[in-house]
């Protein structure tokens, strides 16, 4: 489960520019949860 800061992570670095995959390693969770995420809020 991700944590909050986690969440706000994924947001910011995606209004950054950076790829899902950057952003799935990073956080430390599959691109699947990232787009997921992404697509949900």
């Amino acid at each position: 489960m991700l944590s909050r800061e986690d969440f706000y992570m994924i947001k910011q670095m995606r209004q950054q520019g950076a790829y899902i995959i950057d952003i799935a390693t990073q956080v430390g969770c599959s691109e699947r949860t990232v787009r997921r995420y992404l697509n949900s809020y």
